[in-house]
């Protein structure tokens, strides 16, 4: 017996080893893209946010379908979220909800002194889906908007603008118990752009209605994801590869010039849990961006997540910022909330961001004969199937 399991655990290495060649080829194949945008990443809800905005390799349920499909060969019954959002903010974002509103108040030209130098921030998205053993379907919209006023002396800010929607399909092909492989097919329907606009232009108009005649380049694309995700049982570790965007995802113009390539994301991730006797505890690690050409230091992260029952408190670093965050899971509904930053700049510390994020979702769960399983602080702990 004790030979058996030797065996399968060199294979389980052999395996690891033999992916981990193959990304390595591809990320040597990589040639020198732009910066990624901070604001084209697919949408993080609020646990992975408050872990430094690691996910690919501790992801369960129907969070998989969004963020690892290679995850759903570890679903064991059927997992139904009827329904996650996410709002996030920075710190002053109450002035671009003031000016989303119908009877909100033009900008007066006394109004924008105060606008340089500042950056502004909010996110409102949302996602439901299904997922079955090692098959899952979802829909899912995303819209963000990030304003930044230059100093007086260059009279412009620049409008980062994304919303979009769509749905997609995830299947996951085991190829031993605890190595798998995933693909995913998403539909998307965008809206977004990038642009520097003169300051004066916000006299008597708002932002919303600046922003809709100013960016009107929307179309239609078809992305592909790949995954994989190894467990290693005896360690409690498990290694993850996740290819966004495969090939980049153009999309079809319906209106305008059309919004930009999706650039393609190759992200590595592990981690490892551990139990005490009141507390379980995940750290994880993420390198993102990989064939990107940026600062190394944008691209890594790092958290840790306590989970003491229906409670779980976190801490992480992004980008060489402190992340913080806390949820709560009581069975059908899942709260969470985090504090993080991002670099808009090229370099640290050139222009940070200081964000805030909440996200809720009602989720089921049902076992294999359809019956309603009550895992009331536990369903992001279930033990994987070994």
């Amino acid at each position: 017996v004790k030979f058996f399991f030797t065996n399968q655990q060199k294979k389980i290495r052999t395996y690891v080893g033999q992916i981990l060649l193959l990304f390595f080829i591809i990320n040597s194949s990589a040639h020198a893209d732009n910066l990624f945008n901070p604001v084209l990443n697919p949408q993080i809800n609020a646990r992975s946010r408050g872990m430094g905005s690691t996910s690919i390799s501790y992801v369960k349920g129907v969070d998989a379908l969004f963020v690892n499909a290679a995850a759903l060969a570890r679903v064991e019954g059927y997992s139904l979220k009827l329904a996650e959002g996410h709002i996030g903010v920075s710190q002053n974002s109450s002035r671009l909800s003031d000016q989303n509103k119908t009877d909100s108040t033009p900008v007066a030209g006394s109004d924008l002194q105060k606008l340089y130098g500042q950056t502004f921030y909010a996110e409102g998205s949302g996602q439901s889906g299904m997922v079955f053993p090692r098959f899952g379907f979802g829909v899912y919209s995303n819209n963000v908007v990030t304003e930044t006023f230059n100093n007086p002396v260059f009279p412009t800010f620049n409008v980062n603008f994304l919303s979009e929607y769509g749905y997609l399909i995830g299947a996951s092909v085991p190829i031993s118990e605890n190595i798998s492989f995933g693909v995913t097919g998403r539909h998307v329907q965008r809206w977004s752009g990038q642009k520097d606009i003169l300051v004066t232009d916000l006299i008597g108009t708002t932002d919303k209605k600046l922003i809709e005649s100013s960016l009107n380049d929307k179309g239609v694309g078809e992305a592909m994801d790949l995954s994989f995700l190894a467990n290693i049982p005896d360690q409690n570790l498990s290694l993850a590869i996740v290819w966004k965007d495969v090939g980049d995802t153009a999309f079809k113009t319906t209106s305008g010039n059309g919004p930009d390539r999706q650039q393609e994301n190759l992200i590595l991730g592990i981690s490892k849990t551990s139990k005490a006797k009141f507390v379980d505890l995940t750290y994880a690690f993420e390198y993102d961006h990989i064939r990107q050409n940026d600062i190394l230091a944008k691209k890594m992260h790092l958290g840790t997540e306590i989970s003491m029952g229906i409670f779980d408190l976190r801490v992480g670093l992004n980008q060489g910022y402190f992340t913080y965050g806390a949820g709560v899971d009581l069975w059908l509904f899942n709260i969470d909330a985090a504090a993080y930053s991002e670099e808009l700049g090229t370099s640290l510390g050139q222009n940070r961001s200081d964000r805030y994020q909440a996200s809720i979702s009602v989720n089921l769960d049902f076992d294999q004969a359809f019956k309603l399983k009550n895992q009331m602080g536990k369903k992001r702990r279930l033990i994987q199937r070994r």
